[in-house]
C-alpha cells in the first residue's frame, strides 16, 4: 500500500519560462558594471558550485546567503550593496511557475490519506512561495539541505522514508528524469512513475509512464 507520494520539483512539479537573456548573463553584467571582470561562465560555474557543494551543508541557506557565497567563490567582496543586486536581478529572472495539475493531483492523494513529499536539490527560497501562492499543501520538502545530498544520492530518498517512518515498498516516487529521479528510486525499492509531460515514453525502469500528473491517483 502506498502511504507517501514522492515529487521531483523542475520538470514534475514547476516549469521555467524562457528568457532571452540567461541568468548568468545578466548576473555577470551587473559584476561588470560593479569593476569585476567576471563572465557568464564563471558565475555559472560559481552557482553550481553553491548550488551542489555549499547548500548541501547548510552554508547558503537565504537567497542573500546564496550570493555572498557565489560571490565568495568568484573571489569578489561580497559586499550588502552588490548581493542585493544580485538577489534583486536573481528574482526578477526567475520566471517559474507550477503546472496547472499541481494543485488537484496533490488534494486528490491527500483525499485519499497520502501523504505528499518532494525531493529537490534546489533551495527552499527559490519554489516554497508557489506552493503557497496555489495553496499547494506538501507534507514534507527534503532539500539537499535536509537530505545533505543531491540526487541521485540515494540519501535524498532514504531522507523522506526516514521522515515517515516507512518502508521504501511504501512509497511512489515522481519525476521526469529516469537517471536523478527513476532508476536511485527503484535501487532502494521505491515503486517509481516516469511523468512525460511531452512524449510518450518507454517504460524502461519505471513501474508506470505517465502524461499528466492526474493520472496519478489512479495508479495507487
Amino acid at each position: 500500500m502506498i502511504k507517501v507520494a514522492v515529487f521531483d520539483l523542475y520538470g514534475t512539479l514547476m516549469i521555467s519560462k524562457e528568457e532571452v537573456e540567461s541568468k548568468d548573463e545578466a548576473l555577470s553584467r551587473i559584476l561588470i558594471e560593479a569593476g569585476h571582470e567576471v563572465y557568464y561562465q564563471e558565475v555559472s560555474a560559481a552557482r553550481q558550485f553553491v548550488s551542489f557543494i555549499d547548500y548541501p551543508r547548510s552554508r547558503a541557506n537565504t537567497a542573500h546567503e546564496y550570493y555572498a557565497k557565489v560571490l565568495d567563490r568568484l573571489e569578489i567582496q561580497p559586499t550588502p550593496a552588490l548581493i542585493s543586486k544580485l538577489v534583486t536581478r536573481d528574482l526578477e529572472l526567475e520566471k517559474t511557475m507550477l503546472y496547472p495539475d499541481v494543485a488537484p493531483t496533490v488534494n486528490a492523494l491527500t483525499a485519499k490519506g497520502v501523504k505528499t513529499s518532494i525531493v529537490t536539490t534546489i533551495a527552499t527560497w527559490r519554489f516554497k512561495h508557489l506552493l503557497r501562492q496555489s495553496n499547494v499543501h506538501i507534507d514534507y520538502i527534503c532539500t539537499a539541505k535536509e537530505a545533505r545530498a543531491v540526487k541521485p544520492n540515494p540519501e535524498s530518498f532514504t531522507a523522506v522514508l526516514n521522515k515517515f517512518r516507512i518502508q521504501a515498498q511504501q512509497a511512489m516516487m515522481v519525476g521526469d528524469d529516469v537517471r536523478t529521479d527513476i532508476e536511485p528510486a527503484k535501487k532502494l525499492g521505491l515503486r517509481a512513475v516516469l511523468l512525460c509531460r511531452r512524449k510518450k515514453a518507454e517504460r524502461r525502469t519505471a513501474d508506470h509512464v505517465i502524461s499528466s500528473l492526474s493520472e496519478l491517483p489512479d495508479l495507487l
